[in-house]
C-alpha cells in the first residue's frame, strides 16, 4: 500500500465500513475500492476485516493495529509535507561562506544575491579570499563552507566536496599583443612572454606555476594581483602583457580591445563547494549547503 491506499483503508474505517459512502467521499468507484482491499489481502496473505457475505462487519486485530499503524504514518506524512514548506523559516543564524572574488562575480553574481534574499532570516558573511587561502580557511574552520578549486589539496575523507561548474585557463591578451593572432596558443609560446597572473592566495596561481614548470618554460611574471579585473584592464592596455583566467570569462562578460586564446593541454578549472565533514552539522550550515548545491542542479 501507498500513501492513497493508506489514506482509503482509514477512510473505510471512519466511515463504519460502508464502502459506498466511503467511495463517494473518495470519488472513487465501489468496486475500485472494493478490488484494492481484497488484492492487498491476498498479495500479504492476512486479514484486515471481519467479512460475512462479503459484507464488512468490523476489523480483525490485525486490522486494527494496521489502522492504528496507519494513522501514525499518515501523520508523520503530513507532518513531513508541512516541513517541507516551513524548513525555509525556520532556519536562522549566522554562517560564513568563503568564495574567491573572481568566482563570486562570474559563478555565483545571480545565485548568491537569490538564496540571501530568500533567507532574510539568515545573516551571510562572505568572505572574499583566492581559493588557496580559502582551503586554510576552511581547515581552521574560519569558514563553515568554502568555494575551492580542484585538486582541493585536503585529505578525501575530511571533505564533502561538490563540483558546480567546470570550464578551462584561458590566454587574454591586448589586440595589439604579438600572439593576438593566434587561434591556439601552446605551452611553449608562453616563455619569456610577459604574464599578470593572480596572487599566491589563489589555487589558479600555483596551477599555473606548475604547468609552466611541468611543461619546462619561464615566462616573466610581472604582475601579481587579487582582482581579476586589474589583471584583464591591466592587459586590455598594456600590449606587451598576457593573463590567464578562466575561459568563463568569455561567456559572463563583453570584453572590448582584448581576445581570449584557448590554450593547447589546457589548465582544467574545476569549481568546488566543499566543507569539512562532521559528525553533525548545525541546521544552518545543512540548509545552506544544500541550498547551493540545489540552485546548481548538483542534487
Amino acid at each position: 500500500m501507498d500513501i492513497k491506499h493508506l489514506r482509503f483503508f482509514i477512510a473505510i474505517v471512519e466511515n463504519n465500513f460502508n464502502l459506498s459512502r466511503t467511495a463517494k467521499q473518495l470519488y472513487i468507484s465501489q468496486p475500485s475500492l472494493s478490488i484494492m482491499i481484497n488484492d492487498f489481502e491476498e498479495k500479504q496473505g492476512i486479514k484486515l476485516f471481519n467479512k460475512k457475505y462479503n459484507k464488512i462487519l468490523g476489523l480483525t486485530m490485525t486490522g486494527k493495529q494496521f489502522y492504528e499503524d496507519s494513522l501514525e504514518v499518515i501523520r508523520k506524512y503530513d507532518e513531513m509535507h508541512q516541513n517541507l514548506f516551513v524548513t525555509d523559516q525556520k532556519v536562522e543564524g549566522n554562517i560564513t561562506i568563503g568564495i574567491p572574488p573572481f568566482i563570486l562575480s562570474v559563478v555565483f553574481s545571480k545565485i548568491m544575491p537569490e538564496i540571501i534574499l530568500e533567507n532574510p532570516n539568515i545573516h551571510f558573511n562572505i568572505k572574499e579570499f583566492g581559493a588557496n587561502r580559502l582551503r586554510q580557511e576552511l581547515i581552521l574552520e574560519n569558514v563553515d563552507i568554502a568555494v575551492l578549486l580542484h585538486p582541493e589539496r585536503i585529505a578525501a575523507n575530511t571533505i564533502d566536496s561538490f563540483k558546480i561548474q567546470e570550464s578551462e585557463l584561458c590566454a587574454f591578451v591586448s589586440r595589439d599583443h604579438h600572439l593576438a593572432n593566434k587561434k591556439i596558443l601552446t605551452w611553449s609560446e608562453l616563455h619569456n612572454e610577459k604574464l599578470a597572473i593572480f596572487d599566491k592566495t589563489f589555487m589558479i596561481h600555483h596551477l599555473i606555476k606548475e604547468k609552466c614548470q611541468y611543461t619546462n618554460i619561464n615566462p616573466q611574471i610581472v604582475l601579481e594581483s587579487a582582482s581579476w579585473d586589474f589583471l584583464v584592464n591591466s592587459t586590455r592596455i598594456n600590449p606587451q602583457l598576457m593573463t590567464i583566467i578562466p575561459k568563463q570569462m568569455m561567456n559572463n562578460y563583453v570584453l572590448q580591445d582584448i581576445v581570449a586564446i584557448p590554450m593547447e593541454n589546457p589548465i582544467p578549472w574545476k569549481v568546488m563547494v566543499s566543507r569539512l565533514k562532521k559528525n553533525n552539522y548545525s541546521a544552518i550550515e545543512e540548509y545552506i549547503f544544500d541550498k547551493i548545491l540545489e540552485k546548481f542542479h548538483v542534487l
